[in-house]
């Protein structure tokens, strides 16, 4: 699929590892940004363990990767069974996902999220750990229909920042996700190209 944002005619594909360079060099970006809350905030990237996690991409994680031309500028992915295996959990998945600065708050996000929902079947419940400095997250969360479900000080600690940091653990049931990513992406109207 082809979508038209802020001027520019974006790629969204679902991610496999044959991809995993590109959003290697994503993340290698992202961690260069002090408003990046993915998990390069906290800890150096280890390329060989992306590239063996990346194995799992189309089968226990769902990865939608958005393309600008060649460079990848946002991903969403969607783990399921993180917590206690996808055999007592195939009914919840954990998500994660960043955009690049350039469409930040222009609802590419909305457009990855919706396309990765629409893999997740049989996915009842959506869960989502947010560094509490994370505001925009937790906005995004909360307007899509999540709700707080606990919060953990010193959950995390920052390798890189050097310290403890906060989470906020979000839970949304999956029927109400999507009906409000519906709304949205009826509300932004945008220019789409199915392939």
């Amino acid at each position: 699929m082809k979508i038209e944002i802020d001027g520019k005619l974006l790629h969204i594909t679902e991610g496999s590892n044959e991809r995993v360079n590109d959003y290697l060099d994503f993340i290698n970006r992202l961690s260069r940004d002090p408003d990046n809350y993915t998990l390069t905030r906290y800890s150096k990237i280890d390329e060989q363990r992306i590239i063996e996690w990346s194995k799992s991409w189309g089968k226990s994680t769902i990865m939608i990767l958005a393309y600008n031309g060649s460079i990848v500028v946002g991903f969403f992915q969607a783990s399921r069974g993180r917590y206690f295996g996808p055999d007592r959990q195939f009914h919840v998945a954990e998500i994660a996902y960043a955009v690049d600065k350039e469409f930040r708050g222009k609802g590419l996000i909305y457009v990855l999220f919706n396309e990765a929902i629409k893999r997740l079947e049989g996915v009842k419940i959506l869960t989502a750990w947010v560094d509490e400095r994370n505001l925009r997250s937790g906005k995004l969360l909360i307007k899509l229909g999540f709700e707080e479900a606990c919060k953990i000080n010193d959950f995390m600690y920052s390798q890189i920042e050097k310290i403890f940091c906060n989470f906020i653990m979000y839970v949304g049931d999956v029927e109400i996700v999507k009906t409000k990513l519906k709304e949205e992406l009826a509300r932004k109207n945008y220019n789409v190209h199915e392939e």
